[in-house]
């Protein structure tokens, strides 16, 4: 076999060994964190809740008077099923809950997507949010459509500077997480819509706030996951009803 021949078998079995190696890579760097067994087991059906695949995710559907919506972008690399158990509880309080589901798990891909989960119930006040990098995201849509009537933040802060509006806003964190720099969040304080609602829950860590097991750089919680689900819940649903029944 000549030089030549070997040289280019070399530098193409080369270039195949690298486009390899880097499909493999990004499928690693982008496998998301799996939804555990009690997250999946909320995206059934019951005499409260009636749940339903959509072309933007899963809708909520309570029993009964709707008071409002939410529409909910998942943490990044997280599947949105995890977040099942605390969207469930927040349905059963009288929410029409959207659970979006984006592009390889990340919000960023697909910001506007609350728009198609709204437009399914254009009469509702609506409420966008979002967990870490969802909520980053929840708070770009919001800032960008003024028809949102209030926001939901959890383990997250704005991207931009939101300090002008007056948009009724909640942030709740987990006294355990450990995956939000705290000189990041100190730092956009100033960037919160006026009044924003900060609240800290005890024991939770940051994945806490969904049903996919321990998440990297994170703290050990030291509360159980279902009080944490519920005490999310509980907060997220005295918000939604003083911010979206115009009180």
């Amino acid at each position: 076999m000549s030089k030549y021949r070997v040289f280019w078998l070399v530098f193409f079995g080369g270039l195949l060994l690298f486009a390899g190696a880097m499909v493999w890579y990004t499928r690693q760097a982008l496998k998301p964190y799996p939804a555990n067994q009690a997250a999946q087991a909320a995206l059934q059906t019951d005499a409260q809740v009636q749940v339903r695949a959509t072309p933007y995710g899963w809708v909520f559907l309570p029993q009964g008077l709707v008071k409002g919506g939410l529409a909910f972008y998942p943490g990044g690399l997280v599947e949105p099923q995890a977040y099942a158990p605390v969207m469930r509880r927040i349905a059963q309080g009288g929410y029409r809950v959207a659970l979006l589901q984006v592009r390889f798990n990340l919000a960023v891909t697909e910001q506007g997507k609350a728009r198609q989960a709204i437009a399914e119930a254009p009469d509702l006040p609506w409420a966008v949010g979002g967990h870490s990098l969802g909520g980053v995201v929840a708070s770009n849509f919001a800032d960008s459509n003024p028809g949102v009537k209030a926001l939901v933040m959890w383990a997250a802060y704005p991207q931009n500077d939101l300090s002008s509006k007056t948009l009724p806003t909640l942030a709740l964190f987990g006294e355990k997480d450990g995956v939000i720099r705290q000189e990041q969040l100190s730092a956009s304080q100033s960037k919160f819509p006026q009044g924003t609602q900060q609240q800290t829950i005890p024991g939770l860590n940051h994945a806490g706030f969904g049903g996919y097991g321990p998440q990297r750089g994170d703290n050990p919680a030291a509360i159980p996951p279902e009080a944490g689900w519920e005490q999310i819940a509980q907060r997220t649903m005295a918000f939604l009803e003083a911010s979206l029944s115009g009180r």
